[in-house]
């Protein structure tokens, strides 16, 4: 048998030919060519057609840049809570120098300027804090986060009943829940500025905007916020879970993210400690003056929170009390339910600029005086001195009828008698010696 090699036979071995030579060697210069590898000669020409398009490009990017940061063109800032809020901002940026060169300078192009308020001061001084800027702050998101009275105009759906029954439950909810009260301002607030700014809402979604603001706040300010099914669960099955999140985004959108205003309850919290503070200054404490906790922990009476909280809650079922700022309103409420000369201290508000909420008020604080004193409720896993943080259910929709009665009664006989007009800011006619309540 023979080898493979020998049925082959002999390898003949061939050059290739010149002209398949030449061939490879374009080729190998084409593709050098494609891949940017130059042969000596042709790599200066190119460089500087290169270089000099490179440097007309810069020159364009110069010009855009420049154009960029006109004054009249700059972008709207970011990074403030209230920045999509329509505030006048101060910028450093002129035309002779449109572009900032200090740190000082770029804040002012994204950062607003406290503002001066024109209340009087009642912060005493903060180790944590310049008083002056805090004051300034509290009062200008005071006057920035709108307040409607007559939202219900924009949806022929809805009625200022319906409001106060959404409220109402949701005050059941929160006490069930052992929501604190921020929580439940919060979401009063996140409900009427979204229907503030939204319009034809029909009556059947309004028990699912009420329990998203609520699931809303809560996330806000709750440590330990109730799950999304337990929201739903309470609506009796009104709403399901994805309801809830569909209807948050659209909430959010519409109120812009600005979920940080200053509501009643914190006012109330900030007047009751200055009212702590300075009847301690007043007692001859001298600790009280260089504390470096001051402000940081509350030193006031829990039972006298829930005194005028309660009324707070009253008041705050009526769409009346959109027509004036939770300052304002949690003043007034310390005037009815403590002293006036003591609001009037403490919230930096003159008499004369409380006269209107003042005589609104009547009815919801003669309503909350015959109801009695308060009792501060005890509630299973809470600290004792946070039970009065928490939401209760103390005025009921059948308080709020009698107000509002009364509060047409007054109107009425004021109308008839014009000698009430000019009437001071005095307390009304005080309770009997037992029923009063002892702080």
């Amino acid at each position: 048998m023979s080898s493979p090699a020998r049925q082959l036979g002999p390898v003949r071995i061939t050059r290739p030919s010149p002209l398949i030579i030449t061939h490879s060697l374009m080729s190998q210069n084409q593709r050098r060519l494609k891949n940017g590898s130059l042969s000596t000669r042709t790599k200066p020409a190119i460089l500087r057609t290169r270089k000099r398009r490179s440097s007309e490009n810069d020159e364009d990017e110069r010009h855009v840049k420049q154009a960029r940061v006109e004054p009249t063109e700059m972008p709207q800032p970011l990074g403030d809570v209230t920045s999509s809020l329509n505030v006048e901002r101060e910028r450093s940026v002129t035309p002779d120098n449109p572009v900032p060169e200090t740190w000082n300078k770029f804040r002012g192009l994204t950062c607003i300027p406290t503002p001066q308020s024109t209340r009087k001061l009642p912060l005493p001084k903060l180790s944590w804090a310049d008083q002056g800027e805090v004051w300034a702050l509290m009062c200008r998101k005071d006057r920035l986060y709108p307040r409607c009275p007559d939202y219900l105009s924009q949806h022929p759906s809805l009625q200022a009943r319906m409001r106060a029954i959404l409220l109402d439950w949701l005050t059941e909810v929160c006490e069930v829940y052992r929501l604190h009260r921020e929580t439940y301002y919060l979401a009063t607030d996140f409900i009427d500025r979204y229907l503030s700014a939204s319009r034809d809402v029909p009556k059947q979604q309004l028990q699912l905007i009420g329990i998203t603001c609520l699931f809303i706040a809560a996330k806000i300010e709750e440590i330990y916020p109730p799950k999304l099914s337990e929201f739903a669960y309470v609506t009796d099955g009104a709403c399901t879970d994805n309801e809830i999140l569909e209807k948050e985004l659209v909430i959010l959108k519409k109120l812009n993210w600005d979920l940080s205003p200053i509501t009643s309850n914190c006012w109330l919290n900030t007047y009751l400690q200055l009212a702590q503070e300075q009847s301690q200054r007043e007692s001859g404490d001298g600790d009280a003056a260089t504390d470096d906790h001051s402000f940081v922990f509350p030193r006031y009476s829990p039972l006298k929170f829930v005194q005028v909280a309660r009324l707070l809650d009253l008041c705050t079922l009526d769409m009346s009390s959109l027509g004036f700022t939770s300052s304002m309103v949690a003043a007034t409420a310390m005037c009815y339910m403590i002293s006036p000369q003591l609001a009037t201290q403490v919230s930096g508000y003159s008499s004369e600029d409380l006269q209107e909420c003042y005589d609104w008020m009547a009815a919801f604080a003669i309503t909350v005086h015959e109801m009695g004193p308060v009792q501060l409720k005890s509630f299973s896993q809470v600290a004792q001195d946070d039970m009065h943080n928490i939401q209760t259910h103390t005025a009921d929709l059948d308080v709020l009828e009698r107000a509002q009665i009364r509060l047409s009664q007054i109107r009425s006989s004021s109308r008839n008698s014009p000698e009430s007009s000019g009437v001071s800011v005095v307390m009304l006619t005080p309770p009997k010696t037992d029923e009063k309540t002892k702080f």
